[in-house]
This record gives C-alpha cells, structure tokens and sequence, in this order.
C-alpha cells in the first residue's frame, strides 16, 4: 500500500535499493534559493494521497485514466477525464499551500522504451524540451518561468526512469491566466519540441557533465547487480542516463523518432493539484490539449525480456571506493499486474506487516554489541509492475560479512519456519492503525505538490486513488482481521523455495589471499549458515512509558507576553524555562517542537575534534538510562511522537514531532530525556563503526572530501568544520560525550518552542507541570572557546581523490560576514542567486562543461564575523583551468559593473514566491522565528520584515555589496583525481590567476 511505503516510523526497504537509487540519481534538480536559514530539525513525512472524505460515488471517467476494471471507487474530489485522443486528465482543488497551483505531466515512457540504438534518448529528450519549443525559443524558457516567480530546479523540473518521463511545474498563482501560461509550457512539452541541431550539440556536453555527476561506487554497483539479477531482462540494459557514445552523437532525426513514437496523447496523462477553481481548469486543459494529433503511428510495447531464476545462485562485486560491504538476499520472479481490487491491498497489507515485524527484529538485533552489522533492512512488493521482489538486506565492515550472511539466512528462515507471534502482531496492528488514523486527520491540509505526485507514483503502478478516509474505512477491518497465520502464509509466499539469490558488494576482496573464488566463499558462508539451527524468536515484554513519576508540583509564571501580529505567545517561568507558543492551522495534526540549551558546536573542545557528531548519533541511540532505544519502541508502538538529539552550531536541540492528541506524551518524553538521559557504550560503538564506513565511502568521491577536507579548508583548519577521521574518532570514549552533553542538560537554562495544531493552554498547563517544576536553571552556559574560522583568503587547496571517476570540482569563496545584519544577509542572498543564474548560463548552457554550478552566500549564527559566498563547480578534470577563469570573470564582472533590473527581479521573484509559501510552514516559524528568540530576540523583528525588506532591495544595494565582497581576495578550492597532468596545469592558473595580496 503507498501510504505505508512511505510511512512507517522506521526505515524500511520500500522497494529494490537499486531503485530507490536509480530514481534518486535520475532527478534533475535545481539550487534554490534559501531565504532565511534555518536549522535543520527533522524530515518532514510525505503526504498520503488523495483527498475528498465526502462519500464517494464510481467514477468511469476517473476509472479510465487510473485502473480500468477495478472495483475500488475513486477519490470524489478528484476530477478526471479522457479526451477523445486518448490524453487523460486528474484535477483536484487543494488550498494548500494558498494560491499555488502543481501541474505535472506524466509520459507513460522511460528508457526501456528504447531500442538498442536509442540509449539515453528518453532522458536526452527531457533535457531538449527545456531548450526551445514552439512558445519559447531556445534559452527562453528558463527566463520565463523566473519572470513569473518560480525557481528552475524547484518549481520547473523534470525526470525519467525506466518506465516514465515527468515534467513538473508549481505556478505561483491560480488564476486563469497564470493556468494558461502554465498549460501552455506542457502543451508545448507535449507537441513542441523544436529539437535544434545546436542546442542537441551543445546539451549533450550538459548530459555527459551529468554522466560524471552521478557516476560513484554505488552506481558502478548498481550496473553490475542488475546484469546478475536481470540477464535476460530489458532493465538491466536500460538505464536512463544511457551510453555516453549515443549522447555524444545523438542528432534531430534520433530524438525525434523517439519523440513523435511516445509522446502521445494517448500515452500521457495531466495531474494538476492546486488553489485553482476546477471548472476553469477544466475547460483550459480540454481546450490546449483536444487539438494534440500522434506524429507517429502507435509503436509495439518493448519486448522486457524473461526472470527465471532457479536454485542459489550467488553474485560478487568488489569496490573498494566504498567504506564497508553490503550482504543481501534475494528473490526476484516475474509479475502479472491485474486490476487494483480489495484482495490485492489485503495481500499487501499483511505481506508488509510481516515484513515490518522482521524490521523489528532486525532492528533489535543491531543494538546488540556483539551485532556484526551496523544496519539492517526487509522488504518485499512490486517494481515497473513487472517485477515481484522480496529482500533482506544489511551494511557491515568487510572482515564481518560472514556473520552478517550468517545473521541474515537465520532470521529468515526463523520467520519462514516459526512465524510471528501475537504479541509483534499486535505492536504493528498499533503501528499501522494509528497511520491510518492519522492520514484522515492531516487530510484537510496536505501539500499540493506532494498530492500530485502521490497520484502520479499511483498511476504509475496502475493504483485506484483513494481519499485517507476510503482507505481507513477498507483497512481497519483488514488490519484488525489478520492473524499471525495470514502473516506466516505471506511471508512465506514472499520467500518461495525455489531461488535463492545471495549478493556480496563492497569494500571486501575476496581475492586477496584465498585458496576459494568469491563465489564458492558465498556460497559456502551460505550453506553453512542454512545448516545450522534456528530457534523460534525470543518473547519480548512489552515496556512500559512514562517510567518516571508524574511531577506533583507546577511551575510558577512570572511572565507572559502575547505578540497579537506575529500569533507568538512567550511564556517564562520562575526556574529560568521560556516556552514559546504558536498554534497555526497550516497542518492540521501536526507538532513540532524545539527544546534547546546550551552552546552547540561552537564550544566543542578542541582536543576532541568529532565529539559534536559523534555525541548527537550516540545519544539518540541510546534512549533513555532506564530504557534502551528497543525497549522505548515497543513502549511507544502506536504512537506518533518521536524526539531527536542534534548538535547545532550554537546550541543542542531535541526535535520533537507529534500530532494533537499526543501533548503529554510530547512533554513527558522531554523529561525523561533531561531526568535520565541514556549514554550507552554499545550505542556509541555502533555509531563509531557507522561514521567510519561513511567515512571510507566519502574519502573517495569528490562531494565526500568536500565535506571532509573542503568545508575545513574554507575554515582556514578549524575542526568544528568538517568530518574527523577514525583516529579522532577512536580517541573520544564514552565519558568525554556524557561530561560534555550531561552538565548542559541538567543545568542550562532552557527554551522550548512549540508550533502546529494544539491547545495553547493545554501546552501551558503541561510544561508548568513537567519542566516548570525542573530546579532551578538561570545560570549561563559556560562557553570557554573564543577562536573564530576564518576564510584562508589568497590561497589555494588540492584535494586529491583516490578514486576511479572522472570528476573534479572547482570551489571558488569569497569572505562575507556574519548572519546577525538581516538585511546584508538578505542582499547577499539575491547576489548569490544572480551569481548562481549567471553560471548556470555561461558554464551549463553556453559551455556545456558542468550540469548543476550553484552558488551560495552562508553567515555563520555562531561566529562572529564569518560567512562566505561560494561558487562550486562539478566538472571534468581537463576543463578545471576553463570553468575557474569562468567563475572568475563572473564574480569581476560583478564587481565591476553590478547586476541590472532585469537579473534581479528574475532572482526577487522566485525568492517572493517562495517565501509566501514559506511562511505558510511550521518549520519556518518553528526554526526561524522561535527556536533561540530569547537569545536573540530580533528574530520577531525579521519575521515582520522578510516579505517587505526583500521586496525592497534594489540594483544598487545588490551591485555595492558585489563591489565589496567579490573584488578582494578569494580562496579557491580544487578536488581532483590523483593526475599529475591536471595537478601541474592548474600550478600554471595558479601563478597567473591568484590575486596578489592588497589588491582592492
């Protein structure tokens, strides 16, 4: 069931990591621009799809377009139609985020509709069609949606896969002209491609910079897992990026043929969700599109070839680039797809439960200290409608996996053998009740964009799309129904006898110094495992929360401050706790919270570089000194709260989600965290051996030593920056994290704030009970380090990679200042907008030399005087000294002559656009409004100025800022592969290029 896919609390595999792989790599994205920064607190959890809880009447039209011959009933509130030229159509009014409206066309083609001569045309082909088209000449289109208040990358995109091609748009407004304008750019992607000689010429160079972008370990892995799990199976053959000759040769005639086959009427379907009045919308899309005529005759489907996969059979694939060694077990068969019905999402919703409680004993396994994996995954379903899968999975060191083989065969055959009992089948009836429970209650609210593309993940796998209440209404019944024999009978359906496929990757060489070939090792390590007995699994009592006495007294308020304009409530109490307040309806059932105190990062002893990171994974997994992370979980089964340990640059944070109903839980889950924090040697040891896997992998890519070595070198060497290495990492032991972290937490005086759907006074009335009780915390965080990073101006730095891939990548910075000059910042962010669009145009477009350049203005909050405007670069090794010369003409010519009328409204538009939608999150008044106001109280005073101070910036204010930032010194940053050909090239840039010292 999708809900459940992207749902569960924990991680779970949700479908083959090759895929979810394939579709991360695969998305074009763009750099947006960040308007206020803001701490990160946690992900946010996708939407469930659809909408109406109004009953619903069958809907033909509707049934057409999605799973024709279901019996399920669709989402009344969805509007669908077919035309009579095959195009379909879903529309759904959604007000939510207000104004903006998400269209997104849907190509019922990817790259297994390729043939043998045409790889890489179905994603060559989405990168022309934002390169000139009927409407908009070539170059124009980015420019057009820029000058209409969207964000290339963020509002305009696109991607493909195997079986898919999406182009997507997030308009500003929903009036009927802003829908026309939108219409007509997917109009045009439909039946206008130009498809110019030229540009094909010169995007083929973008293509093949993005070839290098995503080439890695894990891609080199994924190719050659796919050959051995799918030999005789178009996919393994078809990967969307293509072949870098076809690319480089493709001309108008090939992509045209590929256009005229699949873009059909009759092979696309228009989702728009959005504030929009849905008569309008209708008439428009019948109207743009009932004229759109096939250019070609109907192609043949591609023949996808067969999967028969029979006995054990073991696959190897050695890649030292990575930094530790995946094992895995598969089956993978053939599948039939058939109309979306009842007893399909029944069979769904059991397999998953079975999986889930596997997850669970997985899970519980790993904080074991004896444990030789550091994690550990189960899943099952279906992929490309084609493929039935079903996987146990897990990430150790290399000298561990033989045990973790071992571990994986045991627990599987554990479940195939005795089953689950019902005390796990009860945990989980909780888990997936309460989601269900959920999902209807946050239905009022959920975002557009994430709607739209819910329905098009639906469609895609040919699902009825539902509204939250429709699927409660069919699954409770289901849920509550299942037995542990339905599970066992699933899983075991999951898992048939006949194949076995078991896959060793990584770092490990199996080569070196052994008397076997790897293969026979697996396969040994394997039958081995099978032989050995297994025993049906251990019962685990359910703990019990809150273990802690409830406080019987109450904290006593000496102050109460209500901003009316602003909707903030400050509450501070007479042991030194400040609670900030704000209920907002932007999402109904939703939490979230903030609870900090004292100094963060920024006071991470020098002599223990890596404490910082280290401490945050090690405290949260933990849990609590009476309860370990295992024990809180089962006790929080059916629960929708959850807190998370970060350690900020100014100070340490517990993220809280929860949703309405949950507020005391919320606040005694805080309690127990600062009355009887967990600091656990097996959780730090676990956390050590995770980081240093990361670690190994990281050092060898580019984008990993740019987070290693990069941001330390940009810090002229501080280790608040960057990431330490194992030898740091091995010196911090468990007393270093605990007599850091414990003193702040028991003493430091604390803010918590508090936004979402929830009672004021309710909030109130329990915070006074559990922390405005807490003894008393007015004293002030003890903050001994007084050095400040700085930018290491005038100087170069080569990182060299030990690494196969082609890539380097060009970092050039300049010294700005700090966050605290809200209006600097805010100026420094549009000229980092206009730099990045000026890259985009002369280092993608007109060079072709690199496929996504950005930069970006950061001012620290922790240090005083520190920030940076950055330009990166990705870009192959040759072209280093081109793009350098490129990034800095760019920053003189800025300098020098300023920005014009022009690029700053293309760059304050999206920026305007974006902070509307903003403002309309939790997120945004929760981390930048609330979380550290009484630190530093002026963030009340940004809130009321961000729309008008930003609307206010002028050409001028932008040009004085780039004649004082981008005319003095810079540092440049090179991370290359190990060449001494490039290397001696760039000391020829360097001597000629690098800025003396006083130039002005």
């Amino acid at each position: 069931m999708f809900m459940f896919h992207l749902r569960w609390k924990k991680k779970t595999v949700i479908c083959k990591p090759w895929a979810i792989f394939l579709i991360a790599m695969l998305l074009v994205g763009g750099c947006s621009s960040v308007t206020e920064p803001v701490p990160v607190s946690g992900p946010a959890s996708p939407a469930p799809v659809a909408a109406s809880d109004q009953p619903a009447k069958p809907s033909s039209s509707c049934l057409t377009v999605m799973s024709e011959g279901s019996e399920l009933t669709p989402d009344p509130a969805i509007v669908c139609g077919r035309l009579e030229n095959g195009f379909g159509y879903l529309l759904m009014e959604n007000q939510h985020p207000q104004d903006r409206v998400s269209i997104h066309l849907y190509v019922r083609a990817g790259s297994l509709n390729e043939t043998d001569a045409q790889q890489g045309l179905a994603h060559f082909l989405e990168h022309m069609l934002f390169n000139g088209s009927t409407h908009f000449p070539p170059g124009e289109l980015v420019r057009y949606f820029q000058s209409i208040g969207m964000q290339f990358g963020n509002d305009a995109n696109a991607h493909t896969g195997f079986d898919e091609t999406v182009y997507d748009i997030v308009l500003p407004t929903g009036d009927k002209e802003s829908l026309q304008k939108g219409l007509l750019v997917m109009q045009d992607y439909a039946m206008g491609a130009l498809l110019l000689e030229e540009e094909i010429k010169r995007e083929s160079g973008v293509i093949l910079a993005e070839m290098r972008a995503r080439d890695s370990a894990a891609y080199r892995t994924l190719t050659a897992s796919l050959q051995f799990e799918f030999p005789n199976f178009l996919v393994s053959r078809r990967l969307p990026i293509g072949k870098a000759d076809i690319v480089r040769n493709a001309d108008r005639p090939l992509l045209k043929d590929f256009y005229d086959t699949w873009y059909r009427p009759d092979n696309m379907v228009l989702v728009m969700v959005g504030d929009f009045e849905l008569p309008v919308a209708q008439a428009l899309v019948e109207d743009g599109f009932k004229a759109f005529t096939p250019r070609a005759p109907k192609a043949t489907p591609p023949d996808l070839g067969t999967i028969d996969h029979q006995g054990l059979k073991v696959f190897y694939h050695h890649e030292p680039e990575t930094g530790g060694t995946t094992v895995s077990i598969e089956t993978v068969r053939p599948y039939q797809q058939r109309p979306d019905d009842l007893s399909q999402r029944r069979q769904e919703v059991i397999a998953e439960m079975a999986d889930r409680i596997v997850q669970n004993r997985l899970d519980t396994l790993q904080k074991k200290p004896d444990t030789p994996y550091t994690d550990a995954a189960v899943g099952s379903g279906v992929y490309l409608n084609q493929i039935r899968y079903a996987e146990i999975t897990a990430d150790a060191s290399a000298q561990n996996w033989q045990r973790t083989a071992t571990i994986l065969e045991m627990e599987l055959r554990r479940a195939r053998r005795f089953g689950f009992t019902e005390l796990e089948l009860q945990r989980v009836k909780k888990e997936l009740l309460n989601m269900l429970d959920n999902s209807v209650k946050e239905a009022p609210t959920r975002n557009s964009t994430q709607l739209a593309r819910g329905i098009i993940r639906q469609l895609a796998k040919g699902r009825v799309i539902q509204s939250p209440l429709q699927e409660k209404t069919q699954l409770v019944p289901m849920i509550e129904s299942v037995s542990v024999d339905d599970l066992h009978q699933a899983f075991l359906d999951n898992w048939p006898d006949d194949h076995r496929l078991v896959v060793v990757t990584g770092d490990v060489n199996l080569k070196k110094n052994a008397s076997q070939s790897p293969t026979a090792q697996i396969r040994n390590t394997f039958l081995l495992a099978a032989a050995t007995p297994v025993h049906p699994s251990k019962l685990e009592t359910m703990a019990t929360f809150p273990y802690l006495p409830i406080p019987d007294d109450k904290g006593e308020i000496v102050s109460r401050e209500v901003m009316e304009d602003l909707g903030i409530t400050c509450v501070r109490f007479a042991n030194g706790i400040r609670l900030n307040l704000k209920p907002t309806d932007f999402k109904t059932n939703e939490v979230l919270a903030n609870l900090i105190f004292g100094p963060g990062q920024s006071q991470e002893p020098a002599n223990r570089p890596g404490l910082s990171l280290l401490a945050e994974t090690t405290i949260n997994e933990s849990g609590l000194g009476a309860m370990n992370t295992n024990q809180l979980e089962r006790a929080l089964a059916g629960t929708s709260t959850s807190l998370d340990f970060s350690v900020m640059d100014s100070y340490f944070n517990y993220f809280a989600k929860s949703v309405s109903s949950e507020m005391e839980l919320l606040f005694q889950l805080f309690y127990a965290h600062l009355m009887d924090p967990g600091f656990r040697d097996d959780a730090m040891q676990l956390t050590r051996e995770r980081l240093r896997q990361n670690y190994q992998t990281m050092s060898r890519s580019i984008e990993g030593m740019m987070r290693i070595e990069g941001l330390r070198f940009l810090a002229a060497g501080d280790t608040r920056f960057g990431i330490p290495n194992a030898q740091d990492l091995q010196a911090i032991d468990l007393n270093d994290i605990r007599n850091w972290v414990a003193p702040f937490l028991a003493s430091a005086p604390l803010e918590l704030s508090i936004v979402g759907d929830f009672d004021p006074d309710q909030v109130i009335e329990l915070a006074r009970r559990y922390l405005g009780a807490l003894p008393d915390r007015k004293g002030q965080s003890d903050a001994s380090r007084i050095d400040l990073p700085h930018l290491p101006v005038g100087t170069t730095h080569h990182i060299d990679v030990n690494t196969k891939i082609a890539n380097a990548m060009v970092v050039v910075a300049w010294p700005t200042a700090d966050f605290w000059d809200i209006r600097r910042t805010r100026r420094l962010s549009v000229l980092a907008d206009i730099f990045s669009e000026r890259l985009r145009v002369r280092i993608r477009e007109k060079l072709g030399a690199s496929y996504s350049p950005y930069a970006f203005n950061q001012g620290s909050r922790a240090y005083e005087g520190y920030g940076t405007l950055q330009a990166h670069v990705n870009v192959a090794p040759d072209q280093i000294n081109t793009v350098l010369a490129e990034v800095e003409a760019i920053a003189k010519d800025l300098a020098q002559h300023g920005v014009n009328d022009d690029e700053r409204l293309r760059a304050l538009d999206p920026i305007l656009t974006s902070i509307k939608e903003y403002r309309q999150t939790n997120g945004y008044w929760l981390n930048s409004v609330m979380t550290g106001s009484g630190r530093a109280a002026e963030q009340y005073a940004w809130a009321k100025s961000m729309v008008s101070d930003y609307g206010a910036i002028t050409r001028q204010e932008i040009s004085e800022l780039a004649a004082t930032y981008l005319s003095g010194e810079r540092a440049v940053l090179i991370i290359e592969p190990k060449n001494d050909k490039v290397s001696a090239s760039i000391a020829t840039v360097e001597a000629t290029n690098s800025p003396k010292k006083g130039t002005p």
